[in-house]
């Protein structure tokens, strides 16, 4: 054979070796497999003639014509590529065999492999009336461990929800997902056993840039990223599968009876249950309507909830809401509510058992209550119009801080109650209704500053109720501030049972009081008013109700020395405005209690039994 013709054989050898080691016959046809909900089937598992040649070991490999069936939704894929998977073909066939009977969960733990590519994911599920259709391009799964994936990438994402209410689009930017324990996820479908601890699915993740439409066109929102790190997650009491079955089925009934919306809470309580996150959080959220029906837009900087960790309890937070409509706006600095938990409703829900909510008792019903933490708003800024008749005249009401706590529960009650209020200011209107606001234009006040706090505390150990502040300060009129310790109040104060609860409130002692007042213009715009109506000056009236004031408080309360105090003490406050201090403590040891009222013949014996101090400065 003369040498370029022995070359150009060679040549082509070669071409048809390159050839046939990039093609892909296929070795398996049609699978099938069915395992209760799921199933999965595959048009062809390939694999190129170089691995089918060497000891039937498969580096890479590809599924073809995919379709699962898992956890109420279903999965198709056209192509689903693997390369450095270093398996056998014998392992290829058992992993997509449903003859061994071995659960998905321990099929992916045995799965290696350097990266899974699928360039169109599509993901069906349906929920009573509600459709959910998901396109996922250009899907990388990366360095898959034992099932454990360390990275997943999606280019892009585009959903449709149809349902009653219409339709809804929503567009995701490239997504990107760490540490994402599959085998542990795939476990949570199947497994029946709400008291496992919370596993922990995937490290961390972001999406970017989020469209979300109606397919009216009435609304629109935009978040430019979402990110989350250690996403937790436990099993239900009938499993993931189970839950989403039973929330399907009774979806689709038109009505359920008392025993089917017990079942349904009970569903959904344990799913809330079943989630918790290290940190979620949104950023560039943007929001607007189609301009009609009074719809307006806004914006929030950034939305937040992070976990619980050891010590630190869990919070939600929102930061910089700014709303818009054609005529007003609304801004908030931040809303936050931290220490929230509904473990007590899902713990209740556990001694409920199939009893319809109408049957629940008072104890029942306040073992559901959850535990509201502390809610946080700061810096409210309200500017709308007085009256939709009147959109010429304006209302500003603005406030620094509002803040709620309301912990600590009892049979569902919280013993640790605080409500505050700072640097609130509003406009008065002019044509108010309102006695007060009248009152207040009457005076000559145009608006109102002020803040106003009331916090109290039951203590178990010694059986007392702190009421540790009520106050109210007001701009150009003064402050109250009250404080107390009631004493004797025993565990059975909170008890649902009303007969109970009525007694320990019976036995209930006040122990202290104390009342500070501090004039800051109040007083004097009071007495010009007065003066003005009654045809005198303010001076004189002023002297008339000091001189007054004893022989009126004398003939309430009595002529006891504590009386006369209060009287000259309350005298000297009215003729000159300042700070009246009062404190007030029962003679008897034991404390003074609602006993010592009723058994009284008159206000006059029941005020001797209190020991009242009373100064004015």
């Amino acid at each position: 054979m003369k040498p370029l013709h022995r070359s150009g054989v060679c040549a082509l050898a070669l071409v048809a070796g390159t050839a046939a080691m990039q093609f892909e016959p296929a070795f398996l046809r049609d699978l099938a497999v069915q395992d209760g909900t799921q199933r999965l089937s595959i048009g062809a598992v390939r694999t190129s003639l170089w691995s089918m040649a060497f000891a039937q070991a498969a580096d890479s490999f590809t599924l073809d014509d995919v379709r699962f069936t898992w956890g109420g939704a279903t999965y198709e894929a056209r192509q689903v590529s693997f390369s450095g998977a270093s398996v056998v073909r014998a392992e290829i066939e058992n992993l997509f065999s449903s003859a061994t009977g071995e659960p998905l969960a321990d099929k992916l733990a045995r799965i290696d492999v350097r990266q899974v590519t699928i360039p169109e994911l599509k993901v069906t599920q349906t929920i009573g009336s509600e459709t959910q259709t998901a396109f996922y391009r250009n899907v990388s799964l990366n360095d898959v461990l034992r099932g454990r994936i360390a990275s997943l990438t999606v280019e892009t994402t585009a959903i449709e929800e149809t349902g009653d209410t219409g339709t809804a689009l929503v567009s995701y930017g490239r997504t990107t997902l760490s540490d994402f324990d599959a085998p542990a996820f795939a476990k949570l479908y199947d497994t029946k056993d709400a008291a496992a601890p919370l596993t922990r699915i995937y490290g961390a993740f972001s999406i970017d840039k989020i469209d979300i439409t109606d397919g009216a066109g009435t609304f629109g929102a935009r978040i430019a990223r979402l990110d989350g790190r250690d996403i937790m997650a436990r099993p239900t009491k009938d499993s993931w599968n189970g839950s989403i079955s039973a929330i399907t089925e009774l979806a689709q009934k038109e009505t359920t009876s008392p025993e089917e919306q017990t079942r349904l809470m009970h569903i959904v309580a344990d799913l809330l249950g079943a989630f918790d996150a290290g940190l979620v959080e949104a950023t560039g959220v943007t929001f607007k309507g189609d301009g009609t029906d009074n719809k307006g837009a806004g914006s929030v900087a950034r939305i937040a909830y992070t976990g619980a960790t050891g010590s630190q309890a869990s919070e939600m937070r929102l930061e910089g809401l700014d709303i818009t409509d054609a005529d007003s706006r609304v801004k908030i600095g931040t809303v936050s509510l931290s220490g929230f938990s509904l473990a007590p409703t899902l713990e209740g829900l556990k001694t409920l058992d199939a009893k319809a909510l109408a049957d629940l008792d008072s104890a029942a019903l306040r073992s559901l209550i959850p535990t509201l933490g502390t809610l946080r708003i700061t810096d409210m800024d309200i500017d709308a119009p007085m009256a939709e008749d009147k959109p010429g005249e304006r209302m500003r009401v603005a406030l620094g801080l509002m803040e709620v706590t309301a912990d600590k529960p009892v049979n569902g009650i919280p013993t640790n109650i605080r409500l505050e209020q700072r640097n609130l200011s509003a406009t008065l209107p002019d044509d108010s209704d309102d006695e007060l606001v009248q009152q207040l234009k009457a005076l000559g006040y145009t608006s109102f500053e002020g803040s106003f706090a009331v916090a109290a505390t039951w203590d178990e150990a010694s059986q007392e109720i702190a009421i540790r502040e009520f106050s109210v300060d007001s701009k150009d009129m003064g402050s109250l501030r009250l404080t107390g310790l009631i004493g004797n109040v025993s565990r059975d104060l909170f008890s649902p049972d009303e007969a109970t609860a009525s007694a320990a409130l019976i036995s209930a002692k006040a122990k202290s009081a104390s009342i500070v007042v501090e004039n800051n213009g109040l007083v004097e715009r009071y007495l010009e008013q007065a003066a003005k109506d009654e045809g005198t000056t303010p001076d004189l009236l002023q002297k008339l109700y000091a001189g007054a004031t004893p022989l009126v408080l004398s003939g309430m309360i009595g002529n006891s020395e504590q009386a006369r105090t209060l009287g000259q003490a309350v005298a000297r406050f009215i003729e000159k405005p300042g700070r009246l201090a009062i404190d007030a403590e029962p003679k008897n040891s034991s404390g003074f209690g609602l006993m010592d009222v009723m058994l009284a013949s008159d206000p006059k014996a029941a005020l001797e039994k209190l020991k009242i101090t009373a100064k004015a400065e």
